[in-house]
């Protein structure tokens, strides 16, 4: 599903009311589940922090409402656009330093 993990749960399992109706639940939420200790909320996101959909190790995953999960990915794009704006500046200065030694 979209590259998440699918674990099928039994219906007398404490985390079944966080599954869908086919008993089938997204792996993610059910390893922050069981780290919390309680069902979460549906507005609530858990995130990836390495944006790798089935890499469900809690170390790797983050609660978030939904306004806050927002709010991150839209951070973690500016980051990613400054990173790239200075691998290219960065580039441009190696290349202008090379013409400067040869000439």
């Amino acid at each position: 599903m979209n590259g998440y993990t699918l674990v099928k749960i039994n219906p007398d399992d404490f985390f079944y009311p966080m599954a869908c109706p086919d008993g089938y639940i997204l792996e993610h939420r059910l390893v922050m589940a069981k780290s919390l200790g309680r069902n979460l909320h549906s507005w609530e996101i858990v995130h990836h922090k390495n944006h790798k959909r089935d890499d469900n190790q809690i170390e790797n995953l983050q609660i978030f409402s939904d306004l806050g999960h927002r709010q991150l990915t839209k951070l973690e794009a500016f980051i990613t656009k400054l990173q790239n704006k200075i691998m290219k500046l960065e580039l441009e200065n190696k290349k202008l330093r090379e013409g400067l030694t040869n000439t």
